[in-house]
């Protein structure tokens, strides 16, 4: 039995009596329970209060140079002999590249990065799990085991940057030799205890951080932008530890560390088990490498927690949200309708704040409800429409991605050159500054916030650079407006394109006689080596 003391803010511990035959006690601070591996030896309060060292017992077990009792950690190589502890969590270390923007011909310098992940059983085999902001764009990636000196090459088997999650694979049989993989924990409670483990920041070897889940609701995650299931906790999570596994006190793995709150103490986030599970079964038949993403209803909805709307629309009891409009893509369509109100998805009732009960202290969106289903999958949606009444309908969902895009790691953008212009794809990463909404255009940012697909393949198409040359003389304050390609008219002689920008339209006319005698002549000078990315040559031969 151990008790504590808190006198002038020194913790005392008192020893009232302790059973010397175990090798393992507890001690219980501040409500938590910790064991502590005592190894037979016995620590004694000197009379005079100060602490003093005491030797280990002398034992036939392997001990470490600090005289710790260890057990098989395996040789520096990383190979193992017998049976001894086994690994679950690794270093990542990532070289990579990204497309320049600017330049979109080629790539950006080649940098590092490091994080961590943990091993896990996939379809029959082990893999690494850990976050795809950690491998995006990855030109080469090794992982190490902690306490090895030995880097392994790894390879991506699967990314998807909607969920911040990836998958990798290695071809050397050995590292799997004392591996053990994580078995997958149930989703935690508010207040129940978890352990973080990973190589953050400040240090080479690995780390173990300790807190409590804090807060369980849908959050926005910072590499893509979506807003996904999230478990805050009060464990320290820094840059390194993305990827990391984060344990119960069954050691389960209950979910991965990806970001933390900037700008504040001890809050950090954990993707849970079952946007991890989503993850691991969807797979894009066109791409096994990737996810198809994330469902949604597609459509727009205002909570009802004003009395007075409420009785405009005759709900009387009835509680859920207003449908205010749908996406020009929604599933929905022909379904659902502005000025429906949804009562119940699911089974379960969406209160006017558009939450749903899960539990004690807790509520969740209804849109969590929808991530959870795959694509071609139905919803049940119960809804009330003033003049009809209620109604019971199954709903498909479906993907739908946004108009401009937040994440384009890992695939190729687009681009073309004509007369001396350089045209690209708008996404976020080809922001003028690197801050998106501090330094774009008002009229881009709108359009990213705002803006809505009418098409599967539509994309926004804007004038990224005007290169100096005989023929385009004049049009150089064109590259400093970012305006994007509102309206295109041809004739025999010109193509004529309006340039949407802050304030009003500009104008552009490029001569289709000369303009690839002008491409040439820019792509000499300037070494550009080609007209098109290498799609748009392949699509148009």
């Amino acid at each position: 039995m151990v008790r504590s003391h808190l006198l002038g803010g020194l913790l005392l511990l008192s020893l009232a009596s302790l059973d010397l035959k175990r090798s393992e006690t507890f001690l219980r601070l501040g409500g938590r329970t910790r064991a502590l591996r005592l190894a037979g030896r016995l620590v004694r309060p000197r009379a005079s209060g100060m602490a003093r060292r005491v030797e280990p017992k002398a034992t036939n077990s392997v001990v470490d140079i600090f005289g710790r009792e260890v057990g098989d950690q395996g040789q520096e190589d990383g190979s193992h002999e017998g049976q001894g502890r086994k690994h679950f969590v690794v270093k990542v270390y990532c070289m990579y590249s990204s497309q320049d923007p600017s330049h979109p011909w080629t790539n950006k310098q080649q940098e590092d990065r490091m994080g961590s992940g943990c091993v896990i059983l996939h379809e029959g085999k082990m893999c690494l799990l850990t976050n795809a902001h950690v491998v995006a764009d990855a030109s080469y990636v090794e992982v190490r085991k902690a306490g090895n000196a030995k880097k392994f090459s790894a390879s991506r088997l699967k990314i998807a940057h909607e969920c911040d999650l990836a998958l990798l694979s290695l071809e050397d049989d050995g590292f799997w030799a004392d591996v053990s993989p994580l078995d997958f924990g149930p989703m935690p409670s508010l207040q129940d205890e978890v352990s973080v483990v990973g190589y953050p920041t400040g240090g080479d070897g690995v780390s173990v951080t300790e807190g409590v889940v804090s807060r369980i609701e849908i959050q926005t995650y910072e590499h893509s932008g979506v807003d996904l299931l999230a478990v805050q906790i009060d464990a320290a999570v820094n840059p390194g530890n993305s990827g990391g596994p984060v344990l119960n006190e069954d050691s389960l793995l209950i979910g991965v560390a990806f970001q933390n709150q900037q700008n504040s103490q001890n809050i950090g986030y954990v993707i849970p088990v079952p946007v991890i599970e989503h993850f691991l079964k969807d797979t894009d038949p066109q791409d096994p490498s990737r996810s198809q993403g994330f469902c949604s209803l597609g459509i727009f909805y205002q909570g009802l927690e004003n009395d007075q709307l409420r009785e405009s629309l005759a709900l009387e009891h009835r509680t859920g949200v207003y449908v205010r409009g749908l996406l020009p893509l929604s599933p929905a369509q022909g379904l659902v309708f502005p000025g429906d109100v949804l009562l119940e998805l699911e089974n379960r009732s969406i209160s006017n704040d558009g939450t749903f009960y899960v539990g004690f202290q807790e509520r969740l969106s209804f849109v969590y409800l929808i991530q959870l289903k795959f694509p071609g999958q139905k919803v049940s949606v119960k809804l009330w429409r003033p003049g009809t009444g209620e109604l019971s309908l199954q709903v498909p969902v479906f993907p739908l991605q946004p108009l401009v895009p937040i994440t384009v790691q890992d695939s190729l953008q687009p681009w073309f050159l004509y007369g001396g212009m350089l045209f690209v794809v708008l996404t976020v990463s080809e922001s003028p500054g690197s801050k998106w909404l501090h330094d774009a255009p008002v009229d881009l940012v709108m359009l990213q916030k705002e803006g809505l697909k009418k098409d599967p393949e539509e994309q926004i198409v804007i004038l990224s650079k005007c290169y100096p040359s005989r023929r385009t003389a004049g049009y150089s304050l064109l590259n400093e407006r970012y305006g994007w390609i509102q309206q295109l008219h041809s004739t025999e002689e010109f193509i004529h394109f309006n340039l949407s920008c802050v304030g009003s339209d500009m104008r552009a006319a490029v001569a289709t006689e000369t303009a690839e005698e002008v491409n040439q002549d820019v792509m000499r000078v300037y070494r550009i080596p080609a007209d098109a990315s290498l799609d748009l040559r392949e699509g148009s031969t």
